[in-house]
């Protein structure tokens, strides 16, 4: 993706630093946490739809894999989940569908993961990270 905003512009909005590609996933979080702190912690900062997706999913495959976040982390999932409808939002997203590029079909998002890296929706059949040994999650 290229950035042509100038170079005098306001900080991109949200999901910007999330979907911006080249960077581990964990830094790009990293990079829209701090510009979400550095705004006062603006709403229009949250993430939704697929960007959400792949935070939250993310957000859980580190907690199952014992690594909790730091607490500026901890508190912009924390918002976002609560932005996207909290539990029965995240219900909600589940029962959506989206494009497989495994599979050129549309799944429902709750038998679909998210690779880290491209951030295309693939099938739990993948067995593999996606792209330049992403993570798959979800």
């Amino acid at each position: 993706m290229t950035d042509d905003r100038p170079t005098n512009s306001a900080p991109p909005p949200a999901p910007w630093p999330l979907i911006a590609t080249g960077k581990p996933f964990a830094d790009r979080v990293g990079d829209l946490v701090r510009a979400w702190e550095a705004d006062g912690r603006a709403p229009d900062r949250l993430v939704h739809g697929k960007p959400f997706f792949a935070l939250y999913c993310w957000h859980l495959w580190t907690i199952r894999e014992g690594r909790p976040h730091d607490a500026a982390t901890a508190a912009y999932v924390a918002s976002a989940h609560r932005a996207n409808g909290g539990a029965a939002g995240w219900d909600a997203l589940l029962r959506g569908r989206a494009y497989c590029s495994c599979h050129g079909e549309r799944w429902r998002l709750e038998n679909l993961s998210i690779c880290l890296g491209c951030l295309e929706y693939v099938c739990f059949e993948l067995g593999r990270p996606c792209c330049h040994g992403a993570p798959v999650v979800g």
